[in-house]
């Protein structure tokens, strides 16, 4: 808990800063939805298979959980590497939006901690 209030505040900063405008051009909402989508996506899947392995009736984080959570992670590691990449390349609006998406993956990232964690019984 002593971690995650000021990752909030931080991850809340951010996303005001990189908010997208009245005036946001499709690239950069493409950017936010692709990242925005692909870690929903991991993260919905970890949950699925935690739900499925609490059916077969064991009370503990399942591996292939830990290891979707893990995938999650290591997309967020990419999605940084690829803001970098564009901000060199003087793409600064397609930059911008990954960070936005960025800060909405971490956030999606978590809360799927949460449920992993309270879905395990820990």
């Amino acid at each position: 808990m002593i971690v995650i209030i000021p990752l909030i505040i931080v991850i809340g900063i951010l996303a005001w800063v990189l908010r997208p405008g009245k005036e946001t051009k499709t690239h950069r909402r493409n950017a936010i939805l692709a990242t925005v989508f692909l870690s929903l996506a991991v993260a919905i899947a970890a949950i699925i298979f935690q739900l499925i392995h609490n059916a077969a009736g064991t009370i503990e984080v399942a591996e292939i959980s830990n290891t979707l959570f893990i995938v999650g992670l290591g997309l967020i590691g990419a999605y940084i590497l690829g803001a970098i990449g564009f901000v060199l390349a003087r793409k600064r609006d397609i930059a911008k939006g990954i960070g936005f998406g960025i800060c909405i993956a971490v956030i999606v990232s978590t809360i799927e901690l949460g449920l992993l964690e309270w879905l395990g019984g820990v």
